[in-house]
């Protein structure tokens, strides 16, 4: 049976706390408005919803003691912003503890209250409390459990509900740390502009200007929980204000402002059941419905960008790279894409990149490396990749430490070889992330994904790097890379698909065993440069595609004959790329 609780008794302990700080203090005397202002939100929540007596008497508790810690962070640090001093939720949670203020209350009570103040700052409701209410084995879950997520999100939105009239009234250096000029000199930083853009609460830590802490308040609409609590912050109108009394210096943040508007005024408008669950989903709640997004982001990956909010991607415009570009863009990560531009990679790579990031309207940056340049890259010993990879990162790692970025993640998946191949190797030892490895996405499940997401790579040849067709230990010239890829090139364009070009050294041809001169070499019938004497082209073709080689033979032979030696076919038909 569940104990009458007096809110009258819990209300005066609050009064008597927060009247041991000084309130002369403004901020004192706001942070004791903010509370009853969301007390009586949540009455107001409750009251619509009509909620049980007995989780109305809980949920205002909450709502009364979900900042208390607030009065101690500002006397400890002189600040409310939780950046640059404590969590106040986790701060709250510790003096309701140490002074016993809800003792009076049964274990089950006092925690479910505990949990709901721990997570109301949070960008999402801890996993462990959805899945007590909502467990995926098929079993009942505990009343206990359903109340405590229904505090959980009873407690986020009146507080949200409030902060809308905070940021509307308060000062602004109390709120974000400066006056509204500076904030309404600044623009949208593309990650937060990305969380918008796909209705996503805005993560604080991928927040770089003053203007991304306004917009980050209006992504509070896509975290709103009940249709309550969305007519309650659309009738107050409040979040409207700040952006009504400033003007913007910079053109791009009127657009980016306009912008970010009309996406919130749209949800705001179309705010339905279905918007709903969907909200829920993003909150962890993993609901079977036609909005799961686990068909495009899984959990796994979704975890991984709440872990890492901003980091740097290696990237290829291959179809792994793409879809971690893609996934971390799709969950509001703070991600900036590098190419590396070298001489193993032919030109479509690069166009792909360009594309891809245009769609996402991601940031990329080129990066030119004479790769060659590295002599044991050159020298093409058996362990290239690892010196090629070493090489590469570092000049990634150095682009984006410039940019400000720590951290740095690839596209290898979960079925490539873990083993101690020697680009594993390099990865391991500079500390590069490979989440869809980490998370055990394979290259076939990642194609779906990206199919599902409208990906343009999802169905993209696995692509080797050109320096892949020559035997290791044979020197690698550019020459000869880019004979290759115009070889290739040349197929393509013939209606060859997943195949390769690969070469050897010709010791039958006149150069390659030393004898004649060259110059008189290249007046040999079938030689159309003196180099091309030095190689030999051997297809590796798929079995579907032979039927079109015998068809097209001779043309593929005098074209390719232009830069190689002899074309020979590979009998052992190439398996079909994954």
């Amino acid at each position: 049976m569940n104990q009458a609780i007096s809110f009258e008794m819990y209300k005066n302990i609050f009064d008597s706390y927060a009247d041991r700080y000084d309130k002369n203090d403004g901020r004192v005397e706001l942070k004791i408005i903010h509370t009853n202002a969301v007390t009586a939100i949540m009455k107001r929540i409750c009251q619509m919803r009509k909620l049980p007596e007995h989780t109305q008497a809980l949920a205002l508790l909450c709502a009364q003691f979900h900042d208390i810690g607030r009065f101690e962070q500002l006397k400890q640090y002189d600040t409310f912003l939780d950046h640059m001093s404590v969590n106040h939720a986790v701060l709250s949670c510790q003096i309701l503890q140490e002074k016993g203020i809800l003792d009076a209350l049964c274990e089950k009570d006092r925690q479910k209250i505990l949990t709901a103040i721990a997570n109301h700052n949070k960008l999402e409701i801890d996993p462990t409390v959805i899945k007590a209410a909502e467990p995926h084995d098929g079993s009942r879950p505990s009343f206990d459990a359903l109340e405590c997520l229904e505090l959980c999100r009873l407690l986020r939105d009146a507080d949200k509900c409030d902060i809308f009239r905070v940021f509307a009234t308060d000062n602004m250096v109390d709120v974000v740390g400066v006056p509204d000029e500076e904030v309404a000199r600044g623009t949208v930083s593309p990650a937060v502009l990305l969380a918008v853009r796909g209705h996503r609460c805005v993560d604080k830590r991928i927040r770089r200007t003053y203007l991304d802490y306004w917009i980050s308040f209006l992504g509070y609409f896509f975290d709103l929980n009940y249709a309550e609590s969305m007519s309650i912050a659309r009738e107050q109108g409040y979040y409207r204000v700040p952006f009504e009394r400033v003007s913007f210096s910079d053109p791009a943040a009127k657009e980016q402002v306009k912008e970010a508007f009309a996406i919130v005024e749209h949800y705001i408008d179309h705010f339905s059941e279905k918007e709903r669950l969907r909200a829920d989903s993003l909150n962890g709640n993993e609901k079977n419905n036609d909005l799961d997004d686990q068909t495009v982001v899984p959990d796994a990956l979704r975890h991984f960008f709440r872990e890492h909010p901003s980091i740097a991607l290696a990237f290829s415009g291959g179809t792994d790279s793409a879809y971690l570009l893609y996934a971390a863009s799709s969950c509001g990560c703070d991600v900036h894409a590098y190419y590396v531009s070298t001489q193993f990679q032919p030109a479509f790579e690069l166009d792909d990149a360009r594309q891809l990031a245009g769609q996402l309207g991601a940031n990329m940056t080129v990066i030119p490396c004479d790769i060659l340049d590295t002599e044991a890259v050159r020298k093409n010993p058996t362990d290239r990749c690892y010196f090629c990879k070493n090489a590469i990162f570092r000049h990634i790692l150095d682009a984006a430490a410039k940019d400000g970025y720590q951290e740095i993640m690839d596209g290898t998946n979960a079925s490539d070889d873990a083993g101690d191949r020697p680009g594993m190797r390099a990865l391991r030892e500079l500390r590069v992330f490979s989440p869809l490895r980490l998370c055990g996405i394979t290259k076939k499940e990642l194609r779906q994904y990206s199919k599902n997401a409208g990906l343009f790579t999802w169905d993209k040849p696995a692509y080797a790097c050109l320096a892949t067709r020559i035997p290791s230990g044979i020197e690698i010239e550019a020459s000869v890379l880019a004979r290759i890829e115009r070889a290739e090139h040349t197929l393509t364009e013939m209606g060859f698909q997943d195949f390769r070009v690969r070469v050897f050294p010709d010791l039958s041809s006149p150069i390659a065993s030393g004898t004649p001169e060259p110059d008189k070499a290249v007046q040999e019938p079938g030689y159309s440069n003196p180099s091309s004497a030095r190689y030999a082209a051997k297809l590796q073709l798929t079995a579907v595609q032979l039927p079109l080689l015998m068809e097209r033979r001779e043309a593929v032979t005098e074209l390719l004959k232009q830069d190689f030696s002899s074309v020979l076919l590979d009998l052992d038909a190439r398996g079909s790329s994954v």
